[in-house]
């Protein structure tokens, strides 16, 4: 494996996965508030990678330290992690709604509640509100609710657990064009966890081959220079083009399919480089903003509502700055009032059960 990349992944804290996270958060915001050259769909594809690469990791190297993997402390953490933040975003979407005397889809609204509502949105014409954006935390919480478990049944086995996941990819690429082929509605195929498994599935297979050592000529090849980050950068730019031209046949298909790869070699590649040039991806702003980043997906809608009232006669493009940073603003009030609290005690009965 590449030293700087090994080097890397055995820090606590990756600066450049947060510079992700960042960018991923600020092309969903771009796109909602009118800037559409780039899909929020590709900022998605590049949240559900890192999140398959970094829970993988971690789920592997715990397996590796203690021979199996808890998973009650596995929900434990995630619980403290995003139930705090979301539940109280989603007291604050169904208020503020009653307060001003709106309809609630309340159908909506409790699949949302108890993470289901990507298949609400993909089954009802994918209703526009509020709680529009919280499909892909479904995804996310039901790829929680089945990965760890299949690591621990296969851990023993790393090449059986890479190939595993390897076919169960496979298998999503084919039912999925199946499904595009047959005419199959366009939000189930955008929002379903069995549609989009694929996308985490990516991720998971990168932190399988990167800790193993599986691909290894690959990986070097990848990363034998910074400037090869052009091919995926290229790659997604085409991909993009791909979608303007060919629509929602060409993003569920071929999109679909090359862009959360492309997103697992440009994550890798700027994993291994540490060159001058991109030292301004460890910069301290951008950190935080990768660290606000789950608040900042939370509230862009809602922040994006209370932009459009403050700047409503204004030029689109101040709109635009002014929701970006109506958004910025509410997640870190949310992350300093909410996320940071209960991290901190999570931290707290962390030490306990283990010292105990």
């Amino acid at each position: 494996m590449h030293s700087d990349l090994s080097d890397n992944l055995r820090r606590s804290k990756i600066p450049k996965l947060d510079f992700l996270r960042a960018v991923s958060a600020l092309i969903v915001m771009l796109y909602h508030f009118g800037f559409t050259l780039v899909a929020a769909g590709t900022g998605v594809i590049i949240f559900f990678v890192i999140s398959g690469f970094l829970i993988t990791w971690l789920l592997l190297e715990e397996y590796e330290k203690t021979s199996t993997i808890s998973l009650g402390h596995f929900y434990f953490r995630r619980s403290f992690r995003i139930f705090p933040a979301f539940y109280v975003f989603w007291a604050l979407t169904v208020g503020g709604l009653l307060v001003r005397h709106r309809h609630v889809l309340w159908g909506q609204a409790v699949a949302v509640f108890f993470y289901v509502g990507n298949y609400y949105q993909g089954l009802n014409h994918y209703p526009e509100n509020g709680f529009s954006h919280a499909w892909s935390l479904g995804v996310e919480e039901q790829y929680y609710l089945v990965w760890p478990a299949v690591v621990l049944l296969l851990a023993r086995s790393r090449l059986l657990l890479l190939r595993v996941t390897c076919c169960a990819i496979l298998a999503v690429w084919i039912y999925r064009d199946v499904l595009q082929l047959i005419g199959v509605r366009e939000e189930y195929i955008y929002t379903a966890f069995d549609t989009r498994i694929d996308h985490l599935l990516v991720g998971c297979v990168l932190a399988i081959s990167l800790r193993y050592g599986y691909f290894a000529r690959f990986w070097k090849m990848v990363c034998a220079r910074p400037w090869f980050m052009l091919f995926p950068l290229c790659g997604l730019v085409l991909s993009t083009i791909g979608a303007w031209i060919g629509g929602n046949s060409y993003r569920n298909t071929i999109g679909f399919t090359v862009d959360p790869v492309l997103v697992a070699v440009l994550l890798t590649q700027l994993l291994a480089s540490r060159h001058r040039w991109l030292e301004w991806m460890d910069s301290g702003p951008l950190v935080y903003l990768g660290t606000i980043s789950y608040s900042t997906y939370l509230y862009h809608e809602m922040a994006a509502g209370i932009a459009a009232k403050a700047f409503g006669e204004m030029p689109p493009g101040v709109l635009m700055v002014g929701g970006v940073a109506a958004t910025y603003g509410i997640a870190s009030i949310s992350y300093y009032a909410i996320e940071r609290p209960f991290l901190r005690l999570r931290a707290r009965i962390d030490r306990r059960y283990r010292s105990a």
